[in-house]
């Protein structure tokens, strides 16, 4: 049978330290995950991105059948090898998320190689252990200590299962951005961090005893060994969604969100932004909709700001017109921006 991907994200320092999970693409669901310690404060070090990793001109293999054509070196369960993704791989990780990124406004980010092993460890680690942790225990096997490094850096995908389809990048990143639908949306608020800077990226895609498939990804998005370019480009909001949105990044029925960006160049200045009398509008034309599931906060997962509500009958290709009024501590008090879902 198909499983759920399961999901888990973290927060950042400065702001709680539980992690957030919640339910993944597909049918959704959730796993329980223990608090995740803050990354200890450090001087930036000079900016020294890797280069980012080259495609190749052969296309990248959609079925489980193909598998093997994702590594340079396979993973292997029984040796506890985490294998080496392919250049193409990870540049196909990297576009997709820039894509992303650019539809809201945000400068590229830069691929790191240097966290590539930890998050390939990470990744196997909870393939085999068939859960998400970012705290996983030394007893597990194929622990290591570079894979729970990465584990507690990053953000992480899974799904297991005899008939787990074969998801590509793409679709790994919309389970992250959608959130299965769940309120917790730690996941997105990192995707779409002004300040991300750099990422790096692992997955393994093995199949374990018995049949069952299992397919595991972690997204590298604090405490790297160097650091990356100030962003090019700081709007001054994140919506989601905004402008024309593919429906594959936004189901009908998913959370909307927002956060301010208050400063081009101080990475801790949304923390101050006040949604707590804020209120949400969303119109089609003339038409007020229904606005619900309104909840606020400052938690430190990417953005450290956070208002997100549902809205009551959306249709595709519709342009609907969003207000946020009454935001406090903040460059402006009101916001207004347009979205539609599009095919």
């Amino acid at each position: 049978m198909r499983t759920a991907l399961y999901l888990s994200a973290l927060a950042t320092a400065l702001a709680l330290t539980a992690c957030d999970s919640g339910g993944g693409g597909g049918g959704g669901g959730g796993t329980i995950v223990t608090p995740t310690p803050s990354p200890t404060a450090s001087p930036s070090p000079s900016p020294s991105p890797s280069p980012s990793p080259s495609p190749s001109a052969s296309p990248l293999p959609t079925s489980w059948a193909d598998v093997a054509g994702y590594y340079d070196v396979q993973p292997d369960v029984a040796t506890c090898r985490a294998g080496t993704l392919k250049a193409a791989v990870k540049a196909e990780f990297l576009a997709r998320l820039n894509e992303i990124r650019a539809r809201h406004g945000l400068a590229p980010v830069v691929y790191s190689t240097t966290e590539d092993a930890q998050e390939q460890e990470s990744s196997l680690m909870m393939a085999i252990a068939q859960t998400l942790s970012h705290t996983p225990p030394s007893s597990w096997t194929c622990y290591t200590s570079g894979g729970a490094t990465g584990a507690g850096a990053s953000n992480l995908i899974g799904g297991w299962g005899t008939g787990l389809p074969f998801d590509s990048e793409d679709g790994l990143l919309a389970g992250w951005l959608r959130e299965g639908g769940a309120p917790q949306l730690g996941h997105r608020r990192w995707i779409l961090h002004p300040f991300l800077g750099q990422t790096s990226y692992g997955r393994v895609s093995v199949t374990l005893a018995g049949g069952r498939r299992a397919t595991t990804a972690s997204m590298r998005v604090f405490s790297f060994a160097s650091g990356a370019p100030a962003p090019s480009t700081v709007p001054p909001y994140v919506g989601f969604p905004q402008g024309d949105y593919p429906v594959r990044y936004f189901a009908l029925t998913d959370y909307l969100s927002f956060s301010v960006i208050p400063s081009s160049s101080n990475n801790g200045a949304d923390r101050s932004v006040d949604f707590s009398a804020a209120t949400v509008s969303v119109r089609n034309g003339s038409t007020n909709m229904t606005v619900t599931d309104i909840s606020r906060d400052n938690d430190g997962y990417g953005i450290a700001n956070n208002i997100q509500w549902r809205v009551t009958g959306l249709a595709s290709n519709t342009s609907y017109t969003v207000t946020i009024a009454g935001v406090r501590n903040a460059p402006q008090t009101s916001y207004t921006y347009n979205f539609r879902i599009v095919p």
